[in-house]
Formats: C-alpha cells, structure tokens, sequence
C-alpha cells in the first residue's frame, strides 16, 4: 500500500480480531498497518431528522431529490 495512502474499510470484530468484510487490494501478507477504530454509522430514519434540518438545508436537499427523481424518469423513458 502507498505510503500516502490511507483508506477506510469495513470490518468485523470476530474472536479477538479484525476481520475485513472484503480483499484489501495492495497489502502484503503480514504488512503491519495503523487502525483507527470508529463505530459504523447508524442510519437514521427520516422521522428521527424532521425539525432537525435548517431551511436552506431542507431546500439543498429537496434539489437533491428532485433532480435524482427527474434523473430516474428520464432514465426510464429511455428504455420505453
């Protein structure tokens, strides 16, 4: 692995070690790495986030749906 090159992966901890949940493409057998651990991030629900988000956050967002539902019908006629 490049010596600048830091990269997050997902893992599982299973009897007493940390185990990848897929290959690590450019690590050698044996190569001792640095691991930082944080927990997995928990969705959350669209519930649990109403009333949390700002007015412009809320628009920023909306424009975001709504151009990946115009994406979507576009995609769709395409294939009619």
């Amino acid at each position: 692995m490049n010596d600048s090159m830091t990269k997050a992966i997902e893992v599982v901890y299973e009897d007493n070690v940390l185990k990848p949940l897929e290959p690590i493409e450019g690590l050698k057998e044996h190569e001792r790495m640095v691991a930082i651990l944080s927990p997995r991030p928990v969705k959350k629900g669209l519930r649990e986030i109403a009333g949390t988000l700002t007015h412009d956050e809320a628009e920023a967002m909306q424009k975001l749906i709504d151009e990946d539902i115009e994406s979507l019908f576009k995609h769709q006629t395409n294939y009619e």
